[in-house]
């Protein structure tokens, strides 16, 4: 009897000969992440990323680079908050990204600053009129529009 074999091609891998747990390697990716951001700063622009190199600046990390990055990660987070709550209650909902790129065009458009170059900006009506609130209050009643029709 001739015996074969079910399986697919190429190598096989035992992922408990493996010497490290599998959530190690996001970590591990993001540590590769860093150090080729670290490299290239130092060799094309002559900066650090992450790591104060200038003798007139105290303190080991560039705080105002960790600043941008918290403020900047704390945007997507809030949001994937939400999203893994939705998840977690049974509804799917993979609209939030849309939504909150929609806001946030609007947030900015009614967010004109009403001079440009020292110029009158004509596409700041809303702030010329002291209406300072609706930069705030339309992208609001419009995400929620679009998630009452988004059920």
């Amino acid at each position: 009897m001739s015996q074969t074999s079910h399986g697919i091609g190429g190598l096989s891998y035992d992922a408990k000969k493996r010497p490290w747990p599998a959530e190690f390697n996001v970590f591990l990716a993001l540590v590769i992440l860093v150090a080729a951001f670290e490299l290239v700063g130092r060799v094309f622009l002559g900066d650090s990323f992450l790591f104060n190199t200038r003798e007139n600046v105290s303190g080991l990390f560039n705080e105002q680079r960790l600043q941008i990055i918290i403020l900047q990660v704390s945007i997507v987070g809030i949001i994937a908050i939400g999203v893994t709550q939705v998840i977690i209650c049974g509804g799917i909902d993979l609209s939030s990204g849309s939504i909150v790129g929609a806001t946030a065009m609007i947030a900015m458009s009614f967010a004109q600053v009403a001079t440009v170059n020292g110029n009158p900006n004509p596409k700041a009506m809303f702030i010329n009129y002291g209406w300072t609130d609706l930069p705030v209050i339309v992208p609001l009643l419009v995400a929620v529009g679009c998630g009452l029709i988004a059920g």
